[in-house]
């Protein structure tokens, strides 16, 4: 069964992958595939490109940002070598007339298949779990009744450092290729970084590339003159009208790497080739070895089962069976496998492109291994608290090569750290993380609770005379990055997550008798709970902020942006205010706010630049920030409609921003349908619901928790599960398996009196109990039934 079909594709049966079958998608829809080290981007037309540690500094394949003509890749075209005629084994460059074209798009994979002539061809294309080396393992098949002498040509070109490469003139002198041993082997005499005497363009690149088949090569060449030939294109580069490539392979021209294997197919004969491309690091790795290893088919099938078991090792671990698809798909596969994927491992999509981890951006989605491996989040909390200053401020984001970045007043980074450790050692119980010794980047070093601590003591002296937090260079929202400069203006949205991170961090205060800090954060809480109360409360909602002169912001006396959503959300979120007027807030939300594609941002879209507000207003109507759905932000909205026992807001909240569910007006969306995408167009805009900078955004991390926490309502913390749905009425109930380390809960949640919310019995393989079950970790598998059912007082 097909599901979410549309004109240009549909997921498989399980949701594990989504079809292709029209090349002519309204945007690039594409994958983003990584083992945390090496990394690719494959489009459905057979473009991307490929890097080693992040795509900004270490770019291993040429590509330009180009989201209409997607037009650069590393691409395989075959030839007929009786006829002349080529085609190519994804769609681009050449987009020949064809009988079949389908790409899959899958977990760790992309596969190709097209046939053209009675040829039949599939190109598979991963990244070995383990190694920095990508293949891509094409089959060819002849359908037709006469025999076929075919060829296989690879092609791209070289970057080896930092990208984007403009001086091209400049960074070709440095590349060195060597065709040796059936491989092309590059070197770049150029590295990114100074030496140790602090003198640029004095070093080498520190890897050697290369790129290999695991047939004997007919003939090659490094120069993409000789290929593309003078004034020539991709489509049709010079190389495929000549019998074999020129075999010019010096460091004089402008480097590329083409290798070309011929076959020969009676009718019915299938063969098959790999192609492998990667680095070896210099004194560390073994070029030779790694491509002896991984240039073979036997090799490729044997990865690629590994490359399986290691995505079935992280996305099995929890599984939910609901009467929705959609919701599904993204939280048993999609959400999980964008935000490891994308997010944390590969650092990069085909909107934007990163060159190292943002401090408060990777904290936040590595909440997405807590299930399944809560050591990669504990070890990502690691790793941020040592990019944080002894005054307890932290870099805003920083180069994952070579290190760096800027030092900034964004005023909650910081304290995302301690949100996050909380938010795992609640639900882990591993106490142990906070006595870690890490270093700070200027130097000296302390245990992770004193660097959440820090954090937290540096935003107490960032308060108003009021008792509100500074927004300081911004907040959450970057684009609001002129409404502080002076450290004068406040942030109501800052106020109600810190009140919520104290609230969560004090129990780790207590548990550790650092009992003066634990009474300084109650008196915070207070003074934060009255401020917002008094200051921030404008009748129908919250305000979002004060400027430098005091004016307001996301107040009705503005004309444009009087309301913000995450003022509104957070005072939920957080508990920060009473129960009328979160319920207030709440109702603005979904009577101004919540659209048919989830929450916008804020009412009315900016329609002109506030140079006193910042760069939000400057985007065009309706787009990203400036009144668009901005999914991170939409996601919290659920929650928070959650809280409110909302079902029918909370549910109409997640459905719009749901990939899936988008399939049905997908010329309207553009985006893929499997993925989140970090922005939709807002109602003002003529494009109302495109989605655009998908892969690389926070919001697939979100969208699981908001599904799972929130609306499914299981949530782990102190020892126990809580069951606590809040489901439209007509499901008549759902299913979650998780893992608890060994072992296994399977929880039935059963809805006979079409409810939305309201648990009223639970049992523990047979055994009656409460909404919060005490976790064992006994290697058994334990099974939960909860009913949901009417009170009897």
């Amino acid at each position: 069964m097909r599901l979410f079909e549309s004109k240009y594709g549909y997921f498989t049966p399980d949701g594990r992958e989504y079809v292709i079958v029209d090349p002519r998608t309204p945007r690039p829809w594409v994958n983003v595939i990584s083992n945390g080290d090496y990394s690719m981007i494959a489009s459905h037309t057979g473009s991307g490109y490929s890097w080693r540690g992040n795509a900004g500094q270490n770019r291993i394949t040429r590509s330009y940002q180009d989201l209409i003509k997607d037009s650069w890749g590393k691409y395989y075209y075959i030839r007929d070598r009786e006829s002349g005629r080529f085609w190519s084994a994804g769609w681009k460059p050449v987009m020949a007339q064809y009988s079949l074209y389908e790409v899959v798009h899958g977990m760790g994979y992309t596969i190709y298949r097209h046939r053209v002539e009675d040829i039949y061809s599939e190109m598979k294309v991963f990244v070995s779990a383990k190694a920095p080396v990508e293949l891509a393992e094409i089959t060819l098949k002849n359908e037709g009744a006469t025999s076929r002498r075919l060829d296989i040509t690879s092609y791209f070109e070289w970057v080896l450092g930092n990208f984007p490469d403009e001086h091209r003139e400049f960074h070709k002198l440095f590349i060195v290729p060597a065709f040796r041993d059936n491989a092309i082997f590059v070197r770049k005499y150029l590295g990114q970084f100074p030496d140790g005497k602090g003198r640029w363009n004095n070093t080498d690149w520190n890897q050697i590339a290369f790129h290999g088949a695991s047939e004997p090569v007919k003939s090659y060449t490094c120069d993409k003159e000789s290929f593309i030939g003078m004034y020539g294109t991709q489509e049709r580069p010079a190389a495929l009208f000549e019998d074999e490539l020129t075999g010019k392979c010096d460091r004089f021209g402008d480097p590329c790497a083409a290798l070309q294997v011929e076959m020969v197919l009676v009718p019915g004969q299938s063969k098959s080739v790999v192609f492998t491309t990667g680095t070896a690091i210099i004194g560390e790795e073994d070029p030779e070895e790694l491509l002896k290893s991984h240039s073979s088919v036997g090799a490729s099938r044997r990865l690629f089962s590994e490359l399986k078991a290691m995505w079935d090792g992280l996305l099995e671990a929890e599984k939910v069976e609901t009467p929705d698809p959609g919701l599904n798909i993204m939280t048993n596969y999609w959400s999980k496998y964008q935000a490891i994927s994308g997010r944390l491992w590969g650092k990069s999509g085909y909107y934007q492109v990163s060159a190292g981890y943002g401090f408060r951006d990777q904290l936040q989605d590595s909440q997405i291994f807590l299930v399944a491996d809560p050591g990669l989040m504990r070890k990502q909390i690691l790793l941020h608290a040592q990019h944080q200053f002894r005054e307890g401020d932290v870099f805003h984001w920083w180069f994952t090569i070579g290190g760096g970045g800027p030092r900034t007043g964004c005023s909650d980074d910081l304290l995302w750290l301690p949100f996050i450790t909380s938010q795992y050692v609640r639900e882990t119980l591993d106490y142990g993380i906070l006595d870690e010794e890490l270093s700070f980047v200027d130097g000296g070093s302390a245990t992770l609770y004193e660097h959440c601590r820090l954090a937290i003591e540096k935003s107490f002296k960032r308060f108003s005379p009021r008792g509100l937090p500074l927004i300081g260079e911004h907040d959450w929202n970057d684009g609001m990055n002129a409404v502080g400069s002076d450290w004068k203006g406040e942030s109501v949205w800052l106020a109600q997550f810190m009140y919520l991170l104290l609230e969560r961090f004090l129990p780790l205060s207590t548990k550790r008798g650092d009992g003066v800090f634990a009474d300084r954060c109650r008196d915070v809480m207070q003074s934060l709970k009255d401020a917002v109360n008094e200051y921030a409360w404008d009748g129908e909602w919250f305000i979002r902020a004060t400027k430098d002169d005091g004016g307001k912001i996301g107040s009705k006396e503005n004309e444009e942006g009087k309301i913000f959503l995450n003022a509104q959300t957070w005072a939920v979120i957080s508990d920060i205010t009473d129960s009328e007027r979160k319920a207030i807030a709440m109702d603005s939300v979904g009577r101004i706010l919540l659209k048919d594609f989830g929450a916008l941002l804020l009412y009315p879209a900016f329609t002109k630049p506030a140079p006193d507000i910042g760069y939000i207003t400057r985007y065009a109507p309706g787009l990203r920030e400036n009144g668009g759905v901005y999914t991170h932000a939409a996601a919290w909205a659920v929650w928070a409609f959650a809280l409110m026992k909302d079902a029918a807001s909370a549910y109409k909240a997640y459905s719009g921003i749901c990939p899936p569910n988008r399939s049905v007006d997908i010329d309207r969306y553009m985006a893929e349908p499997y993925v989140t995408c970090g922005n939709s167009d807002g109602p003002v805009s003529p494009m109302y619901g495109r989605g655009g900078w998908s892969w690389y955004t926070g919001s697939a991390q979100w969208l699981h928790k908001v599904a799972v926490s929130w609306i499914l309502g299981i949530r782990v913390e102190d020892g126990f599960m809580e069951i606590d749905p809040v489901i439209p009425p007509h499901w008549k109930g759902f299913k979650y398996t998780r893992k608890f380390k060994e072992t296994v809960y399977e929880i039935e949640v059963r809805n006979p009196e079409n409810l939305s919310h309201s648990v009223a019995t639970v049992t523990v393989d047979g055994k009656g109990g409460g909404p919060k079950i005490s976790i064992v970790n006994d290697g058994k598998t334990h099974k939960v039934v909860a009913i949901l059912g009417r009170s009897k007082d």
